[in-house]
């Protein structure tokens, strides 16, 4: 082959080779499928088909929600996508979704329509300390049950009103707010929902509290503090055996205590400031060995079982979740030692807290309204997986 003809091959195979690229399209529309205008957001391209992220290709619409772009053979998944409302910039609308998108040797693809979800909230309120507006204050979210705030904050104004925005929000949940000072700590609750904000107004203390517990067992204690509307925990202490034990820094009102000592629990109600300790002492009573298994009917298979646990609550006693066992894939469970007495036990999907030994409940399902336990004991149980999965 002639020099000019062979640089002629070489440069229509190069030419081949750059237009290898696929045009990758598609159309972004809102959560009632209006067009969705002009939003920014990334193609990732990944490693491997597993990875959920990647290295990000940017992309931008057109202001019809459309868009296209070149794209070299390899897998990708569409980052996350979020816009504000244009009904209320405080809301957004957003697409997770994340699907496996694997580009190869086709010129064209088409995504299809990409649509959006409501999503989000916010929390407001006012913060005063003597009655008076509090400005300048930092207002955070506060998880219960982990005991740590999720880093979502808001500075009060010189009038104290405060606006914390909760993007995420996609169903019914609690929030809990939090104002944290050198002396201690202020809490606040609500309910929110999609699209529905909260209102927690704050009351600071001209002066906080100190919890003083009178402790009577035979070994380390954990004791746990709630607002008393809360049944999730705030606050965490670690008590050795019988002691005196003095938790400082809480705002007056009514708390719940709740000590757990070794497959034991006991609940306490007080109101701050208190003129005497609150006193608690576990009776003696043999430990027992509870294990078990629940066929649960209609389990999806991509479930995470690091999510699900059997909770064991003292009958008609207090809040759940102090007592709990991991469930496995195969629905086993075993406690190593439950104080003897009557507990109703649940199935339920949640959060973990290690640091808390708390297991956060998102939705439950009863298995055995009573079970009375008096030695070792191992139980069949049922349940349907639609009763505590979302």
């Amino acid at each position: 082959m002639r020099p000019v003809m062979r640089t002629l091959a070489i440069f229509l195979l190069l030419t081949g080779l750059a237009s290898a690229d696929a045009e990758v399209f598609g159309q972004i529309v809102d959560s009632e499928t209006r067009d969705g205008g002009v939003i920014e957001f990334a193609f990732l391209r990944l490693k491997n088909a597993e990875d959920l992220d990647g290295q990000p290709v940017p992309v931008k619409t057109d202001r019809t929600g459309r868009f296209s772009l070149k794209l070299p053979p390899g897998d990708y998944r569409i980052g996350d996508i979020r816009k504000p409302s244009e009904k209320d910039k405080r809301f957004f609308e957003a697409n997770y979704s994340r699907d496996l998108i694997e580009v190869g040797g086709d010129p064209m693809y088409d995504v299809g329509v990409i649509r959006l979800e409501k999503t989000g909230t916010f929390v407001t309120g006012t913060v005063k300390r003597g009655g008076k507006p509090a400005a300048g204050v930092t207002v955070e979210v506060f998880l219960p049950g982990a005991g740590m705030p999720t880093g979502q904050t808001a500075l009060t104004d010189s009038k104290g009103v405060y606006e914390l925005q909760m993007p995420d929000v996609k169903g019914p949940q609690g929030v809990a707010v939090r104002v944290e000072e050198k002396e201690g700590n202020t809490f606040g609750s609500a309910a929110v929902d999609l699209w529905k904000s909260g209102t927690v107004d704050l009351e600071l203390p001209a002066q906080y509290g100190e919890l003083l517990v009178d402790l009577t067992t035979a070994g380390e204690t954990w004791i746990y503090l709630h607002p008393a509307k809360d049944p999730a925990p705030y606050i965490l202490n670690r008590a050795a055996r019988t002691s005196k034990v003095a938790i400082a820094g809480l705002a007056p009102g009514a708390w719940t205590v709740t000590a757990v000592y070794d497959g034991a629990v006991i609940h306490a109600e007080v109101t701050l400031p208190s003129a005497a300790p609150v006193a608690i002492a576990f009776p003696v009573k043999p430990r027992c060995r509870l294990d078990g298994r629940v066929a649960i009917s209609g389990m999806p298979a991509d479930v995470d079982a690091s999510g699900l646990a059997v909770i064991a609550r003292p009958a008609g006693e207090g809040p759940a979740g102090y007592l709990w066992a991991p469930l496995s894939r195969d629905g086993r469970f075993s406690f190593p030692g439950l104080a003897a007495g009557k507990y109703e036990l649940s199935i339920a999907s949640g959060t973990v807290f290690d640091a808390m030994r708390y297991f956060s409940i998102r939705r439950s399902a009863l298995l055995q309204g009573v079970l009375e336990l008096s030695g070792p004991r191992t139980v069949e149980l049922t349940a349907k997986a639609a009763d505590f999965l979302k």
